[in-house]
């Protein structure tokens, strides 16, 4: 299986935007895709647990429900500037996520959706990351 449009001129990782240094961790990767990843950039790491800081999380889901439960717990792992990608198949199903689906599952964890990609016939990708201008959580006032 391959990944990525058939003219990819630039490697998988510039497509995903991962770049040196950065913590990157895949859930539900289908085969082969870990290793279209490679070689990552230097100083890119994969990791398999994190307890936050993450720069990019790529989650495979084919199912709705699983989508809003690793975006739930992937928010929690994501650094301030980081980025999810939501990766569902390409087809039309009830139970499958489309991209409406995951944008607004994103919006309602405070995420936008800023970039689409197609991720070879099968699978289509879309960046979720934190909206601008969203609001935060007010300091609590210190009383003597």
């Amino acid at each position: 299986m391959s990944f990525g449009p058939p003219d990819l001129l630039a490697p998988l990782t510039s497509l995903l935007g991962i770049r040196a240094g950065m913590h990157v961790s895949v859930r539900n990767p289908p085969p082969g895709f870990l290793e279209a990843l490679l070689p990552l950039p230097e100083g890119a790491a994969l990791l398999d647990s994190a307890k936050l800081g993450l720069d990019a999380i790529i989650l495979f889901s084919d199912k709705k429900l699983e989508v809003i439960e690793q975006l739930t717990r992937s928010v929690s792992l994501m650094s301030v500037t980081g980025a999810i990608w939501v990766v569902f198949p390409a087809g039309e199903s009830p139970l499958v996520p489309s991209e409406d689906f995951v944008r607004l599952a994103g919006l309602e964890l405070g995420l936008e959706d800023t970039r689409k990609v197609f991720l070879g016939p099968e699978w289509i990708a879309l960046k979720l990351q934190w909206r601008r201008g969203a609001p935060r959580l007010e300091k609590p006032q210190a009383q003597a």
